[in-house]
């Protein structure tokens, strides 16, 4: 069954009411003509927020954060249902806005691959460097749909499992059929290896725009879901071969010193988490895991009673610290250095890992304090990165892509219960809870979402 395109969006009144090359007229370009030239595509490109909110909705379901008793009457139906693995998250009269922002992204980009290269008034280099961007926000929203929409890609599977509708055309009449898992990471590494071969740039003025180490920084992330993990520790190696600067947590004064998003050294490529997540408590045993010394406490976490509601305990405090900073989602310095700490531990290379490790903790831990570890066994080795990646990234959900690929592994199933509003709920390794429904709404528009 066959929609026009812009039902998938559901989402955006304006799209109901247009066409879809009419949104990208009026929206992107804002001279109501149909996009011409070189500089038209420069400009959908470079929209800041439509090309860098992707997305959260799973930072409330992972084990990061817990609602005190008091807050959980206090929140949203929407945190309530994610919180508690619901098999329906959204009511009949919401939009589900991670879907829709990231296959905004997704048509945008589609959009500039479909016509820049048949542009006017610009440089074959320029059309390439475009083109090879495009490539880079594509796969970015894919690798987030399919973690958040499909089953955990399993390397010893043929991951034949329905996952999301692989877009690639701005077509106006495109079907909605959902394509595998498999199809979908195949797509994300085609695009990616796309963007090489289209010379993406090395040094972009800014980091919210993709580059050469964006690309292995993203293939590593990719490659480490999928388990693929020498492919994964080439990739951030290369990644890190290009940025490889930490901030030194000592030289903050306070936590309001830390550097907005835009100027963070650490940042290889910004995408952010949609501030509707912003402000969830943190769970206290992940709080009580932060030693002392360990700085990041008081750099990445924030008293509740700096967030509406207010509430006892924690949550995540960049964005509260700086407004001009989003919560960053995208690849960094710190997480290639995990993964090839992590990628060195399960290939036996302990020295390799705990370097890795010690590298990042030298610049997060309070002067003149013990801040290495150290492992005699692959497990001792791996345990202690996957507890750094907890600590490292708090408060921006990687903790549930972590879990979701771990349940593969019988040594790290964890079966989760959590209390809510007096009941009692269990998110069981390996269920359904781990794989967001595709909201109601957009299924009845097009069914064939929902086989």
């Amino acid at each position: 069954m066959k929609f026009l395109k812009s039902t998938l969006y559901i989402f955006l009144p304006l799209l109901l009411l247009n066409s879809c090359r009419d949104y990208v007229e009026v929206e992107q370009v804002g001279n109501n003509r149909i996009l011409k030239y070189t500089s038209d595509y420069r400009a959908l490109a470079n929209n800041y927020n439509d090309m860098t909110s992707s997305g959260g909705i799973y930072l409330i379901a992972n084990d990061d954060v817990e609602f005190p008793t008091t807050y959980q009457n206090g929140v949203t139906t929407i945190w309530g249902n994610s919180y508690t693995w619901q098999d329906r998250i959204y009511d009949p009269s919401q939009g589900d806005s991670d879907w829709t922002g990231l296959y905004k992204a997704v048509y945008y980009s589609n959009v500039i691959l479909d016509g820049v290269m048949g542009s006017e008034k610009g440089t074959d280099a320029e059309k390439k460097e475009i083109t090879a961007e495009a490539y880079v926000h594509r796969a970015f929203a894919y690798l987030q749909l399919v973690n958040t929409y499909g089953p955990q890609f399993d390397p010893t599977s043929a991951n034949s499992e329905k996952a999301v509708p692989l877009l690639l055309k701005p077509e106006l009449f495109s079907s909605l059929e959902r394509n595998t898992v498999g199809q979908v990471y195949d797509q994300i590494i085609s695009d990616l290896k796309s963007a090489l071969d289209n010379g993406i740039q090395n040094d972009p003025q800014f980091n919210v725009l993709p580059s050469k180490r964006a690309v292995y920084a993203l293939l590593a992330r990719t490659y480490l879901l999928m388990g693929q993990y020498q492919l994964s520790l080439e990739n951030a190696d290369k990644a890190l071969q290009m940025q490889n600067s930490l901030i030194d947590f000592k030289s903050l004064a306070t936590a309001y010193s830390y550097p907005v998003l835009i100027q963070n050294p650490e940042v290889i490529f910004s995408k952010t988490l949609l501030l509707t997540y912003n402000g969830a408590p943190l769970s206290t045993e992940l709080l009580n895991s932060f030693g002392a010394n360990d700085l990041r406490y008081n750099y990445y976490t924030a008293p509740g009673t700096s967030f509406y509601p207010t509430y006892t305990g924690r949550g995540f405090g960049i964005y509260t610290y700086s407004y001009t900073n989003g919560i960053n989602i995208g690849v960094s310095v710190p997480e290639m250095y995990l993964i090839a700490a992590e990628c060195y531990a399960r290939s036996g290379k302990i020295a390799e890992a705990v370097n890795y490790l010690n590298i990042l903790r030298a610049k997060r831990f309070k002067s003149g304090t013990a801040y290495t570890v150290s492992a005699t066994t692959n497990k001792e080795a791996l345990d202690l990165v996957l507890a750094e990646r907890r600590k490292e990234f708090i408060g921006r959900g990687f903790r549930w892509f972590d879990q979701r690929r771990l349940n593969l592994d019988p040594v790290y199933q964890k079966t989760y219960t959590r209390v809510f509003k007096g009941q009692t709920y269990t998110l069981a390794p390996n269920s359904d809870g781990y794989v967001f429904p595709i909201n109601q709404n957009y299924i009845d528009l097009s069914p064939e979402l929902g086989k």
